[in-house]
């Protein structure tokens, strides 16, 4: 869906802390003015304001502004929505349609709301169903008018509070303003995001240069990336050649599927500069909301004006995008974006991150849910993150999922984790990995396991929106992140040291005085046991502020307080019979008896006279009543007021607080990589070139990998639950894994395995794509810095995963199984490198078996020309005889198969992968595990005989006519057969060997069936039930079947 919110209503201009409006207008058109016309034109519907009363006038003033969000506006206890937008919401939420009456021209004014304190629950599942959702506050104008200054914003004691009495422009009715408004990237609060889920939000711009003739201009695309939360900007800008649309879209998916955007913001001006097939094309290929804005946030010449103001820089040499204006673009739009959805400005958005595609490990989208590496393909399935991610902290589960998605290049930064987590494992000076010595894990996670996040609290204390149990944990987290420093001191690691950790401890409260001095404000300031939210109260604690503790003892305490003063007076002005009271008209009093009346001071002022006493009044007792009648709204507003001022000297130790957070997700992260090394017995594989024994004659331009008894992470952990969930011990087996090697493209010179493709044959059910996949998850955990499930693994340079697995159609884009097979399969053709790893499992069998053969065929011949490190699953046994021919290229191929065995009938599923091609792909016995009714295995075993013997027959037939293709109408088998046949002339006496033994191996095949028929059928009889003639027509059969 497309959204076009438009700029904010014009009274939250007048908050002087918060961007005024027009600075950041995301609007085509100008803010709406309601005195200019009697009528307002709001989506496809015009109102006439005449119609309506005040209060809806002030409403339609500023739904004009939003025409296709959802405005929730405030009356008393309920947020209300009219018109179509109650009817949408009332859809979404299953909630209640009514209706506000009608107005002065009988039409009915349709009508939802939801109560204000369950509205985050609403919020949030409106927010999920894609739109956008504006929030229209009442507003205290008392407090808006002192926002500025928190000092005079603190209630002036003494004088009677007053009533506002201040009226809207719209008619007698409270003032209302737009406070923020929220999407589906920008959210930060806790209640209204998804569990696992990062919101945030991406802007793109697409430079296309104009057509002409010599222009060598490329074409250009920055994506950038805002997560709110964690107060970053992530950029990357991509090329292409002017006439290569193709390969910028394909770059463009890749930087797509790592960002993940939870919505994406362009240029409302796009479908003018780049025409509206990019538009389809970006819709087709975005799963989220595509927002458009004003094109003026994406304005080239004011963007570095933006930059700079943000990150508080003359210049912007120092951010990497100086001579990029692509990107500057994007940033800025999106620093735009926030302040406007925020209502203010977003100090928390302190870092900027320029990404290359070089630095990582790309894994495309196909390839990340083939390998289900974050979702699982089916519903009962089970993802890798899930099984991996067991972070203690919710920045430091985050961080697990941004680091999957970005697997490093760099064997530098790799090696820094993993000294890091080998550290960990090695802190109790035990290299074995056992539980037992991992005690430093074990403390690390514990701890670890008491710290909120910090991460989205700090992002909050910088849009003034954090709650007071927000702080709560923030002081609480503060507190127990400095445990982590003392653990790591005291198993040997020192902050002065080099490597990962030791840098990390340099980001822990004990070397952050900023932090420990929040901590210690927090704990000052705030109570125990705060409340949810400010608007009630009670979240400061006693001591922090003495003028907010005597309007609380006030109130409190009036009794004790009047009777001080009594007693005071009676000292001073010698009126031992002086008395205090109240009543509603007088309010409080002083008395005194007839007789000491007369002696009463000049300042006491005569109130009443009764008939045996007289009542007087003074100003410090009026003072007191004052301050009584209304202490519990001042303290209340002091209260505030103080809250808001902690927060604003919280955010002076903004930058420090997103450093700790960074620091303790980074040990999260380390410490789960440990614990996951200890429970399963990963050991640290070697990246590159760090092997010794690596020859010097390697071609740089190729890579290599070397896995010894590597396993599948899923489905050992599937087959062991039980160490999953019990973290402190080794594993125990309680069905064991059968762990098997992978070795390509040798590259030491006494290697017996230079091949760079595996032809992987062998049963249905065998494993061959759990071998495969778990080669890819062995490469992508060594590139994240972990260790692997293998006894040992030595991983070269990889570029690339790309993934051929699995079936599924794509019926509304009009794609079938096979034509989403071969999209997928020349995507990996046109794009790997000799670096990249391939996996592509039985590829060519969504069609006719000679067409699907022909192109396997060719496929693996092109993956051998690459130079590509490839797995090629397939059950064309054909292809087996590449290895057997003479062309050099064919050298690089090695046969392997799925390890089967026949007992009995019974096929066993052995998983092992063992040099060498398979016999037979075990259909039928697959068919029969699978419960595959008798009588169809039986019908197909006939088949099966009687297609045997007649390909048999076929054979010696075709001897006669060497050169006759065996179809004459199928022109690719034709092409491919006469290619063949010029090649392979001198190898013919060869292959005529080979023809043999496949027919006396196709006769034993054909004579084997025959008597498992015969074997059927005699047992399925009862000789003595038979009559003469049915014994003679079953004897009739059995020839039959044996003269087949």
């Amino acid at each position: 869906m497309t959204v076009k919110p438009l700029t904010q209503n014009p009274a939250s201009s007048k908050k002087v802390s918060k961007p005024a409006p027009s600075e950041y207008a995301l609007s085509k058109q100008p803010i709406v003015d309601p005195s200019l016309s009697e009528r307002l034109v709001i989506g496809d519907a015009t109102y006439n304001l005449a119609d309506h009363t005040p209060m809806m006038v002030q409403y339609l003033t500023m739904k004009a502004n939003y025409p296709q969000a959802l405005l929730l506006y405030r009356m008393g206890d309920f947020y209300e929505l009219f018109f179509d937008d109650a009817k949408r919401a009332a859809q979404i939420l299953d909630i209640t349609l009514t209706r506000r009456g009608t107005d002065k021209a009988g039409d009915t004014i349709a009508m939802a709301g939801v109560p204000f304190h369950a509205a985050d629950s609403y919020m949030a599942r409106l927010i999920a169903a894609g739109q956008t959702v504006v929030v229209c506050e009442q507003i205290d104008e008392s407090a808006s008018n002192s926002a500025d200054d928190t000092d005079s914003s603190l209630p002036n004691i003494g004088n009677k509070q007053k009533k506002d009495k201040s009226k809207s422009t719209a008619g007698s009715i409270m003032r209302r303003e737009v406070v923020k408004t929220l999407t589906a990237g920008t959210i930060t609060d806790d209640a209204l995001i998804a569990p696992n889920h990062t919101p945030t939000v991406i802007a793109i711009d697409i430079l296309i240069p104009p057509a002409r003739a010599n222009s060598k201009q490329p074409l250009q695309a920055a994506i950038s990336q805002m997560d709110l939360a964690a107060g970053t900007l992530t950029t990357q800008t991509l090329h292409a050649a002017i006439d290569d649309i193709d390969g910028l879209q394909t770059q463009m998916l890749t930087v797509l599927a790592r960002f993940a955007p939870s919505e994406c913001i362009i240029s409302e001006s796009l479908n003018e500069t780049i025409g509206d097939h990019w538009m389809l094309w970006l819709r087709q290929n975005l799963d989220c909301p595509i927002i458009e804005v004003a094109a003026n946030d994406f304005h080239h010449e004011h963007a570095s004006d933006t930059l700079c103001q943000q990150f508080e820089v003359q210049r912007l040499d120092g951010l990497g995008i100086a001579d990029n204006p692509l990107a500057q673009s994007s940033c800025a739009a999106l620093i735009h974006y926030a302040r406007q959805t925020q209502q203010r400005h977003v100090p928390q958005v302190n870092q900027l991150i320029v990404e290359h595609s070089d630095d990582y490990l790309i894994i495309d989208a196909n390839s990340q849910q083939n390998l289900e590496l974050f979702t699982p393909v089916s519903s009962n399935g089970t993802s890798l993150i899930s099984v991996l991610n067991h972070c203690q902290t919710p920045m430091g589960r985050r961080l697990l999922v941004q680091q999957m998605k970005r697997p490093l290049r760099q064997h530098s930064r790799i090696n820094m984790r993993l000294d890091a987590i080998a550290s960990l494992l090695n802190a109790d000076g035990n290299s074995n990995q056992d539980s037992e010595n991992s005690s430093l894990v074990t403390s690390l996670r514990e701890t670890l396991n008491t710290i909120g996040d910090i991460e989205r609290i700090s992002s909050r204390i910088g849009l003034m929106s954090a709650k007071p149990r927000d702080l709560r944990k923030l002081a609480d987290g503060i507190a127990s992140s400095a445990q982590l420093t003392t653990l790591l001191t005291a198993s040997g690691i020192d902050h002065e040291d080099a490597g990962l950790l030791p840098m990390l401890m340099q980001q822990l409260p004990a070397k952050l005085p900023a932090v420990q001095s929040a901590a210690e404000l927090i704990e000052r300031a705030i109570v125990i046991e705060p409340p949810a939210h400010i608007r009630d109260g009670g979240m400061l604690a006693a001591g922090y502020d003495a003028e907010f503790d005597r309007l609380t003892h006030l109130h409190d305490n009036i009794q004790v307080t009047l009777d001080e003063m009594v007693e005071r007076a009676r000292q001073d002005n010698q009126l031992p019979s002086l008395k205090v009271g109240f009543n509603k008209v007088s309010g409080f009093y002083f008395e005194l008896p007839k007789m000491q009346a007369k002696n009463a001071p000049a300042h006491f002022i005569r109130r009443q006279t009764l008939k045996s006493s007289e009542r007087f009044i003074t100003d410090e007792l009026k003072e007191v009543e004052t301050e009584y009648l209304s202490a519990q709204s001042l303290a209340l507003a002091r209260e505030k007021a103080l809250y808001q001022a902690l927060l604003n000297q919280l955010n002076e130790n903004l930058a420090e607080l997103q450093q700790l957070s960074a620091a303790i997700a980074q040990i999260d992260v380390l410490s789960n990589w440990a614990q996951l090394a200890t429970t399963y017995r990963w050991q640290r594989p070697i990246m590159g070139g760090d092997s010794g024994n690596q020859s010097k004659s390697i071609n740089k331009n190729q890579t290599h990998i070397d896995i010894r008894q590597g396993r599948h992470v899923v489905v050992e952990a599937a087959l062991n639950p039980a160490n999953a969930n019990n973290k402190h011990a080794p594993a125990q087996s309680t069905s064991q894994f059968v762990a098997n090697d992978c070795v390509l493209g040798g590259t030491n010179a006494d290697d017996r395995h230079p091949e760079r493709l595996l032809m992987i044959t062998g049963p249905n059910m065998g494993g061959k794509s759990t071998y495969m996949r778990q080669t890819a998850l062995i490469v992508l955990l060594a590139h994240c810095g972990s260790f692997v499930p293998a006894a040992q693994a030595h991983i070269g340079d990889i570029d690339r995963i790309f993934t051929r697995i699995g079936s599924a159609d794509d019926l509304a884009g009009g794609k079938s199984t096979f034509m989403v097979e071969m999209i997928e399969t020349a995507n990996i053709l046109n794009q790997a490198t000799s670096k990249s790893l391939v996996l592509m499992d039985e590829v060519g069998r969504g069609t006719a078996t000679t067409d699907g053969l022909a192109i396997a065929h060719a496929c693996v011949n092109r993956l051998v020309e690459i130079g590509c490190l490839t797995l090629f699953a397939t059950h064309y046994f054909e292809l087996t005889q590449l290895v057997n021919t003479t062309e050099n290229k064919h050298a690089n191929i090695r046969n392997v198969h799925v390890a089967a065995s026949e007992i009995d009938g019974q096929l066993l599923l052995l998983h092992q992968i063992k040099e060498g091609a398979a016999s037979s792909s075990f259909g039928l016995h697959v068919a029969k595990m699978a419960g595959i009714p008798a009588r169809v295995l039986e019908d197909a075993k006939r088949y099966l005989a009687d297609n045997l013997s007649i390909d048999h027959v076929h054979h010696h037939a075709s001897k006669a006519d060497s050169t006759k293709p065996l179809d004459d109408e199928n022109d690719l088998v034709k092409s491919v057969t006469d290619k063949s046949g010029q090649a392979h002339h001198d190898e013919a006496d060869k292959l005529n060997l080979k023809s043999i033994e496949q027919n006396q191996a196709m006769i034993d095949i054909l004579q084997q069936n025959q008597l498992f028929s015969l074997q059927d059928e005699l047992s399925a009889i009862d000789p003595d039930s038979l009559t003469p003639k049915q014994a003679h027509d079953f004897l009739y059969h059995l020839k039959k079947i044996i003269s087949h």
